[in-house]
C-alpha cells in the first residue's frame, strides 16, 4: 500500500540525493582551493587542459545521477500504482435496488460507507467493513426467495464481497482479516477449496498465530479428505486460541474437531469437544446440537440427547435464528428420542 509517508520519503531522499550531487562538487571544488588537489603549474608552456582526479572519499557525480534517476523511476511507479488503487476502488459492482431490497440492506449504512469511501478512497478497512456486511446479512438473514432468484441476488453480493476484500488486500497486504474473510466466502459459498488455500497463504508470514487461519485450513482439508493434516491443524487452532484467550475461536475450534471425530464415528470423543465448546460458550446452540446428535447416534443415553436438543431450540428461538426447517427437524428427533 502506498502511504504518504512513503512518498514523503521518496522525496526527501531525492533532495538528499540533490543536495548530494551539490555538496560533492562543492566540496570538490573546496579541495582545490585548498590545495588538497594540486594543479601542476607550468610557467613557460602553453596553458594545458588537466584532468583532476576526484578523491577516495568523494562520491562519483555520474553515480549518484543514476541513483536519482533510478529512485524518481520508482516513485513514479510507486504513484502510479496508488493511482491504480484509486481507480480500482473507485469502480465496482453497482448495488442494484432489487438486491438491496431483497436482501433486507441497510441502504443508510451502505451510503455512509459510499460517502467514508469517496473522502478516503486508500482506506482499506472501509472496503473490509462493507465485504464483512455483506457476508454477515448472509449468515443471519438468509433469502426467503424461490431460486434461481435467490441465488442470483446472493452471488452478487458475495461476488461484490469479494472485489471488496481484493481492493482491501491491494490496499493493505499487512490485513489478516480480509485474507480471511474472502477465503471462507470462496470455501463456505463457492466451494473454491484451492483458491481458498491459496488466499490463505500469505497468512503463514504475517499471521501464522492467528487461530482462524488453521481453523479454516483445516475446514478444508478436512472437506478434501486430508483427516490427518486436518486433524494436526485443529489441534494448532485449539492451542493458539487457548493462548489468545479468545473464547470465540476456541469454541469454533473444539465444535469443529468434534464434526470430525463424529465423521469417523468416534461419538466419544466427539461429544468430549462438543462439551467443551459449551465449557466455553454456554449461551451458542450450536454446541448443545451438535453434542445432542453425536449422543443419539451413540444410543447411549436418550434423554440426554433429547435435552441437548431441547436447549438447542430454545437457544435458536430466543436469539431469532434457525431456519423453520432446521427447527422442525430437530424438535422431530428429539421428540423420537423421548419415545
Amino acid at each position: 500500500m502506498l502511504r504518504p509517508s512513503l512518498l514523503l520519503s521518496g522525496s526527501a531522499l531525492l533532495g538528499l540525493l540533490s543536495w548530494l550531487c551539490l555538496s560533492g562538487e562543492c566540496g570538490w571544488l573546496a579541495s582545490l582551493r585548498k590545495g588538497r588537489g594540486a594543479v601542476p603549474e607550468v610557467a613557460s608552456a602553453p596553458a594545458q587542459s588537466v584532468q583532476v582526479t576526484a578523491f577516495a572519499d568523494e562520491p562519483d557525480p555520474e553515480l549518484l545521477l543514476r541513483q536519482q534517476a533510478q529512485l524518481q523511476a520508482q516513485v513514479r511507479q510507486l504513484e502510479q500504482r496508488s493511482q491504480a488503487h484509486q481507480l480500482l476502488a473507485q469502480r465496482g459492482i453497482p448495488l442494484s435496488t432489487q438486491a438491496g431490497e431483497r436482501f433486507h440492506l441497510d441502504r443508510v449504512y451502505l451510503a455512509r460507507l459510499a460517502q467514508f469511501l469517496e473522502q478516503e478512497p486508500g482506506n482499506a478497512q472501509l472496503y473490509l467493513q462493507r465485504a464483512q456486511y455483506f457476508w454477515d446479512r448472509l449468515q443471519s438473514d438468509p433469502l426467503a426467495l424461490p431460486e434461481p432468484e435467490q441465488a442470483a441476488v446472493v452471488d452478487h453480493l458475495m461476488r461484490r464481497a469479494l472485489q471488496d476484500l481484493d481492493i482491501a488486500i491491494a490496499l493493505d497486504p499487512y490485513l489478516p482479516e480480509a485474507y480471511l474473510l474472502k477465503a471462507r466466502i470462496q470455501h463456505e459459498y463457492f466451494g473454491e477449496l484451492q483458491q481458498a488455500l491459496a488466499t490463505l497463504s500469505p497468512l503463514d508470514r504475517i499471521a501464522y498465530r492467528n487461530p482462524q487461519l488453521h481453523l479454516l485450513r483445516s475446514r478444508i482439508w478436512a472437506e478434501q479428505g486430508h483427516l490427518e493434516s486436518a486433524f494436526d491443524v485443529s489441534h494448532l487452532a485449539i492451542e493458539l486460541a487457548k493462548q489468545n484467550q479468545s473464547s470465540a475461536d476456541l469454541f469454533d475450534a473444539y465444535v469443529h474437531r468434534g464434526l470430525m471425530w463424529a465423521s469417523i464415528c468416534d461419538f466419544n470423543l466427539a461429544v468430549q469437544d462438543f462439551s467443551r465448546a459449551i465449557e466455553v460458550q454456554p449461551q451458542q446452540a450450536e454446541g448443545y446440537y451438535h453434542r445432542g446428535m453425536a449422543r443419539a447416534y451413540q444410543g447411549e443415553d436418550r434423554a440426554g440427547a433429547a435435552a441437548d436438543l431441547g436447549r438447542a431450540v430454545t437457544l435458536w428461538q430466543a436469539a431469532g435464528r434457525g431456519s423453520p426447517e432446521l427447527l422442525e427437524y430437530v424438535e422431530a428427533v428429539r421428540m423420537e428420542l423421548l419415545r
